[in-house]
Formats: structure tokens, C-alpha cells, sequence
């Protein structure tokens, strides 16, 4: 079978080679061992700045063993690409095996705001059936709480290798004190059982600083304000610390489709899609909205372009239900959605406004002493007309107000705001 073309722009393919042979003739003074592993250095790196320019390269590239993860990221978050091409992704490829399953952590991503895990998993089996639980992260001793995005599910038949990363992010600036970390990945397989592999890392970088900015550029929408207090950024993202003005007579409950744009035409858009859902998160009205990083490059302004920003009535923000007698209470007037009650959840049914395959309605359900139901999880699903969701909790057979996550209600749209940095 003949393989298929692989399309390289020249000038890149000869940026790439003259890279190359620079770094080759820097090393030729070293022992020829050093030579080597700084060519196979520079192809890696190499192979990583190329797939920005053609997605093709980026195909093949992800299926070699070891770089699938951070080709994902680097495809998807500019900022990532930014921090391949700055030299600060620190290669780790340390393995731990057990019991057939064969841990790679290919590499890490450290910063006082959060630290990515890429890793690959090999198996001797079909590894269709298995699931990573949790995976615990260790400074020394001391466990580091914050991470997400460490559990997956594989359905693929035949399947024995996997590849992918855990997110730690953290709400208060970490201290790097010691660099010598462990993560513990705990794995499950209905054959196998549990599965915990330990793998021990250091890191040897020098941990970049963030840098911060005093904006407190108000943002004035048919009368409803909100103030971008801070712009805070570092390698792995740019956080934009925004306040809801308290003299507002509506509850903004999103801002989406949010893009940073920089003089030089630069965009970097949300860590996570379909905006900031603000309903009910914070009694305080202060929110953070994670960007992605712009760390590397300076500039003296940045323009923000709010693609909508949702709101409704203060004091008509919520439901109000009765699980033991299984009874909607109150919803505001205008609310359309039909909602049924059972003793540990809510459902929900919506029209459609967008595209979007899911989303979140309320947030979290407050008893009637001001303490929060315990949550166990949500299911989502669709169909041509309409959106579903169901929230369940503990059994509780008392009221509970639910607060509005989202509902689609634009108060405007298309706004933009210019932030002068310097």
C-alpha cells in the first residue's frame, strides 16, 4: 500500500532543516552520544512546531507513541504552542509498570496557576474496559488537591494504548517548594481489578512568574455592568478577574463566546467552551474566566470580544422544589422549561436555542437551613427539538431552591472592549 503525501509548506520544511544544522553544529564539540540525543531532541521538537503549520503533519505526528497528548493540546490551545516553542514543556518519560499496564509520563507543564500531566498507557490486554479513577498527586509528602480531567472511559474494541493528560488547577498561586512530585494513577478493569501505578518526577525548570495587570475596565450592557478588575496571566493560561456591579437590576448568568485579540491579530479564546456561567457560583458576584495564555508575547493593549452576555430579573433566578411531595413550588414567569421532581433528582426539558449537545440548567440545590444538597451526578441528552437534563442528589424528602445555571436571554451581543496594558 502506497503511503500517503504528506504536505510541508518549503519554507517551513527549510526553517526546520536550517534549525537542524545549527543545533547540530553547537553539539559537534560534544561527545557523540550528546549528539545523538540532541538530534532525536530537536526532531521531537521539531515535529511539535510543524504541526501548527499543517494538519496533516499534526495526523501523523499523533500517532507516534509519546506525542499524541501534547499534539492534542498544542492543536487545540494556542498557549500550549506557545510553551512548545519557548522551550518550557519539561520532558519527563518516566515508566512504571503493573500488571500488564505499562504508565509513560511523557512530560509536564508546571506554573503557580495549575501543572498538566501527559502520559501514555500501554497494555498487554484489551484495555476496552479500562477506566482511570482517580490520580493523586503528591509535593514530598502532601497530597495536592485541584486536579480534574484524570478520569476516562475506553468503549474501542481491541484497543492497548491510550494517551492523554490530568489537569491540576489551582485556586491559590502554588508554591514550588520542593520539586520532586509523585503521581499515583488509579486504574480499574473488570478482569484486573485495581490497578495503581506510582510514578515518581522532578521537575528541573525554573517556575515562571505571573505576571499581573490592573484593568478595571467596566463593561456597560443596556444598563448592566460588570468590571474586569485584573488580568492575570502565566504560561498555562490568562485569567480575567471579573465583578458584577451590585446596583444591577438583572442577575447576568453568562458571558460567552469570549476571544482575546492582540494588536498583532492574535486570538486566544476560552480554556472551556460556551462562555461563563455565572448563575449562583458566587454570593460575592466575582468570577475568574480562564483564557488561553498570551504569557509569551507582549503587547500595550488587548481587545476582548464578548460574542453575548445572558441575564434575568434579580430575585427570579431559581426554583423552588419540594422532593417529598415531588412538586415544582415556584419558577419565574418566564421560564419555559418543563420540569419533573422525584425524591433524589430533577428533570429538565428546554427548546433548543444553539447547536450545543448539552448544557448545564441549574446549579446548586440549597435546603431550606442553607445548606447544600449533597450532588451525585448529572445525565444529559438530546433530540432534534429539545435538550434533557436530569440532577441527581441525595435522598431528601424536604424543599430545596435551584438555582439558574443558564437560559438564553441576551441582553447584547457582539461587544467589544479595549484594555490598554501599558
Amino acid at each position: 500500500m502506497s503511503k500517503l503525501p504528506i504536505d510541508v509548506p518549503k519554507e517551513k520544511l527549510q526553517q526546520v532543516r536550517m534549525d537542524m544544522f545549527r543545533k547540530v553544529q553547537r553539539e559537534k564539540r560534544t561527545k557523540k552520544r550528546i549528539v545523538s540525543v540532541a538530534i532525536a531532541s530537536l526532531f521531537c521538537v521539531s515535529l511539535l512546531f510543524s504541526i501548527r503549520v499543517s494538519p496533516t503533519i499534526a495526523s501523523h505526528v499523533a500517532k507516534i507513541p509519546g506525542f499524541q497528548a501534547i499534539v492534542s493540546a498544542v492543536v487545540r490551545d494556542k498557549g500550549i504552542k506557545d510553551i512548545v516553542d519557548n522551550d518550557y514543556y519539561e520532558e519527563i518519560n518516566e515508566t512504571q509498570s503493573k500488571n500488564g499496564l505499562s504508565l509513560t509520563l511523557q512530560g509536564v507543564i508546571a506554573d503557580n496557576t495549575g501543572l498538566v500531566l501527559y502520559y501514555d498507557a500501554d497494555a498487554s490486554f484489551d484495555i476496552s474496559e479500562l477506566h482511570l479513577m482517580e490520580v493523586q498527586l503528591y509535593q514530598g509528602e502532601e497530597e495536592i488537591e485541584g486536579g480534574n480531567g484524570g478520569s476516562f472511559s475506553s468503549h474501542l474494541s481491541n484497543r492497548t494504548r491510550i494517551s492523554s493528560s490530568v489537569d491540576y488547577s489551582f485556586s491559590e498561586p502554588f508554591a514550588y517548594a520542593s520539586k520532586d512530585f509523585k503521581a499515583v494513577f488509579h486504574f480499574y478493569e473488570k478482569d484486573k481489578g485495581n490497578i495503581e501505578i506510582s510514578v515518581p518526577f522532578s521537575l528541573q525548570n525554573e517556575i515562571a512568574k505571573e505576571k499581573t495587570i490592573t484593568a478595571n475596565r467596566t463593561v456597560n450592557v443596556n444598563g448592566q455592568k460588570f468590571t474586569i478588575t485584573e488580568i492575570r496571566s502565566s504560561p498555562l493560561r490568562m485569567a480575567l478577574d471579573i465583578e458584577l456591579d451590585e446596583a444591577n437590576t438583572m442577575q447576568i448568568l453568562s458571558i460567552e463566546n469570549i476571544v482575546v485579540e492582540t494588536e498583532d491579530g492574535e486570538r486566544r479564546e476560552e480554556k472551556v467552551k460556551n462562555g461563563l456561567s455565572l448563575g449562583g457560583n458566587s454570593p460575592d458576584g466575582k468570577f475568574t474566566l480562564n483564557l488561553q495564555s498570551n504569557y509569551f508575547h507582549d503587547s500595550d493593549s488587548l481587545k476582548l470580544l464578548i460574542g453575548a452576555v445572558h441575564a434575568v430579573p434579580k430575585g427570579k433566578d431559581f426554583i423552588e422544589v419540594d422532593f417529598g411531595t415531588k412538586e415544582v413550588l415556584t419558577k419565574p414567569d418566564y421560564l419555559d422549561w418543563d420540569i419533573s421532581v422525584t425524591q433524589e433528582g430533577v428533570s429538565f426539558a428546554a427548546k433548543r436555542w444553539d447547536d450545543r449537545m448539552a448544557h448545564s440548567f441549574v446549579n446548586s440545590a440549597v435546603k431550606g437551613d442553607g445548606t447544600t444538597l449533597a450532588y451525585k451526578g448529572s445525565t444529559f441528552s438530546d433530540d432534534d427539538e429539545y435538550l434533557y437534563e436530569t440532577e441527581n442528589y441525595e435522598d431528601y424528602d424536604g424543599k430545596a431552591k435551584m438555582y439558574i445555571n443558564y437560559f438564553f436571554n441576551p441582553i447584547g451581543k457582539n461587544i467589544e472592549v479595549n484594555i490598554p496594558l501599558k
